[in-house]
């Protein structure tokens, strides 16, 4: 073939300059997993009786997947329940969903919180370090959360959430503006409701049983 040598010559050197493409082109997923305590593209998907009690519970099933997914990554070890792999969770970000009013199906990022939302690295021996869960409530106490939309539901569970006396929320019933909630916390009930004021929740009752909402204006 006339040029043939010339020919193959230049494609040789289109293949070299085109080789550390591929390479980071094959690397990128690769590398947007490299921090465990982000887990991206976890399936979220559940059933209930309304749109508010399927995302909650596509959540739940999403923060266990999200660590059983860290825990295969780190070699980390135990079995938290729903309530401390919710305060374990420092962000979720939605990247796909679909809603219907008894269903939620999506794609979630999940990211883990370190130190004060209960997750920790360790220094284990060899220097692959683990993660440790560390939570240490004093007191429960029920609470009936008011609300009037699911923005304003899931805007009060992450105050919750990030809220330092707040160890873990464990809901027992929920409706379309209204759910009652077992609060563990890492201070008495009375020291509680200042930190809670802090992070915008109002806090109504001095008893064994609270009503709390979002503080107006916060």
């Amino acid at each position: 073939m006339d040029g043939g040598p010339h020919v193959t010559d230049r494609i040789r050197r289109r293949v070299a300059l085109l080789a550390p493409l591929s390479v980071v082109a094959f690397c990128l997923p690769g590398a947007a997993q490299d921090n465990p305590l982000v887990q991206r593209g976890v399936p979220a998907e559940a059933t209930a009786e309304n749109a508010v009690q399927a995302r909650d519970r596509a959540f739940a099933s999403a923060r266990r997947i999200a660590w059983q997914r860290l825990q295969a990554a780190t070699g980390a070890s135990g079995n938290p329940s729903d309530s401390q792999l919710e305060s374990m969770v420092s962000a979720i970000v939605v990247e796909e969903e679909r809603t219907t009013p008894t269903r939620y199906v999506g794609r979630l990022t999940v990211q883990f919180a370190s130190g004060t939302a209960g997750l920790s690295r360790s220094s284990g021996g060899g220097g692959g370090g683990g993660v440790s869960v560390a939570m240490a409530p004093v007191a429960t106490i029920e609470a009936a959360a008011s609300f009037g939309s699911l923005a304003e539901w899931l805007e009060l569970r992450r105050r919750l959430l990030a809220a330092e006396p707040v160890a873990g929320v464990e809901i027992s019933s929920i409706a379309l503006n209204q759910a009652r909630l077992r609060l563990s916390l890492r201070a008495q009930p009375g020291d509680a409701q200042g930190g809670l004021y802090a992070a915008g929740i109002v806090v109504d009752g001095n008893g064994p049983s609270w009503r709390i909402g979002l503080a107006p204006g916060r």
